[in-house]
C-alpha cells in the first residue's frame, strides 16, 4: 500500500508576526509543520504499519525547509520530495494543488492524506482541490479511517454532527485534531533519517509551466493585509453595592458604549 502525506510549513503559532507593505512579513519567524499535518503524518504512519505499506512525504519549500522534512522522516515515513521553485511564491491553493498532482500522480498512491487547513492563511482548500483534479473521492474532517483491501470507512465530525463515509480507493483524506495523538521522533528514528532519500523537484522538472503558478497567475491574492486594531484595557464598574454597579454598568452601556 503506497501512502502519500502532504505537510507544509506554517510559522510557529507563538510567533509575532509582522505587516511590511501590506503583507505579512514571516522574515525571522520560525517555521514549523503545520499542526495539523501532523495528525495527517500520524495518520499515514499508523495505516502504513497496519497495511504493510510505504508513507512518502510531500513538501512545497525552500532549502530552509529541509529541516522540517527530515523531521518528518525521523517519524518514520520512507522517503520524501522536496518542490523547490522561486516561481511558486504568491502561487493560490489551486496552483498549488497542481503542483501537488504533478508530483504524486506517478508515485502511484493508493491514498492520501494532508491536514485539514493550514494555519497561516487557513484555506481549507488544497486536499479537497487536489482529489478534483486527480478525480478520487475525498473526505474532509476525518477523526477515524479505516482501510479494507480497496474500501475505506471514514468518520468525519463536521456542522452536521457525525458522519461516517465509505468508498473505495483512491482517496484524498483530510484530517482533524484528535485523529491520534501525533508522536515524537526517536533517536534512532532521527538517526534513521539522515540516510533517507529527500528528492528535489522544480516546475520544469514536474512538466508544468512556470507562467501557471505564483502570483501574477493565482486566481486569489492578498491585496492587503493589517493588524487588527489595539483593543482598550477592560474597565471595572466601580460601586458600594450590586444595585450602584449595575446601574453604572447600564449608564455606560447606554451613554458611552451606545449598545443599548
Amino acid at each position: 500500500m503506497k501512502i502519500v502525506v502532504i505537510v507544509k510549513e506554517v510559522p510557529d503559532t507563538e510567533a509575532r508576526i509582522a505587516i511590511k507593505d501590506g503583507q505579512p512579513d514571516l522574515t525571522g519567524a520560525k517555521m514549523i509543520i503545520n499542526p495539523y499535518d501532523e495528525y495527517a503524518v500520524e495518520e499515514a504512519i499508523l495505516q502504513a504499519d497496519k497495511l504493510s505499506g510505504t508513507v512518502t512525504v510531500v513538501m512545497i519549500g525552500d532549502e530552509s525547509s529541509r529541516k522540517n522534512l527530515t523531521n518528518v522522516l525521523a517519524l518514520g515515513a520512507a522517503d520524501a520530495i522536496l518542490i523547490k521553485d522561486p516561481a511558486l511564491a504568491g502561487s493560490d491553493p489551486l496552483q498549488i494543488a497542481k503542483v501537488l498532482k504533478a508530483a504524486i500522480e506517478p508515485l502511484g498512491a493508493d491514498f492520501i492524506l494532508a491536514g485539514r487547513q493550514g494555519v497561516d492563511y487557513d484555506w481549507g482548500l488544497t486536499g479537497i482541490a487536489l482529489a478534483e483534479l486527480l478525480g478520487w473521492g475525498h473526505v474532509g474532517l476525518i477523526s477515524k479511517l479505516e482501510i479494507s483491501g480497496r474500501s475505506f470507512k471514514a468518520v468525519a465530525d463536521g456542522d452536521d454532527g457525525r458522519q461516517t463515509f465509505e468508498g473505495s480507493l483512491p482517496a484524498v483524506f483530510t484530517t482533524d485534531k484528535g485523529i491520534n495523538e501525533p508522536r515524537y521522533a526517536s533517536l534512532k528514528g532521527i538517526m534513521a533519517a539522515k540516510k533517507k532519500t529527500v528528492e528535489e523537484k522544480n516546475i520544469a522538472d514536474l512538466g508544468l509551466d512556470a507562467a501557471v503558478v505564483g502570483a501574477a497567475a493565482a486566481r486569489v491574492s492578498i491585496i492587503g493585509a493589517q493588524l487588527p486594531p489595539q483593543k482598550q484595557a477592560g474597565r471595572i464598574i466601580e460601586g458600594e453595592t450590586v444595585e450602584a454597579k449595575v446601574a453604572a454598568l447600564v449608564d455606560a452601556l447606554r451613554n458611552e458604549a451606545k449598545v443599548i
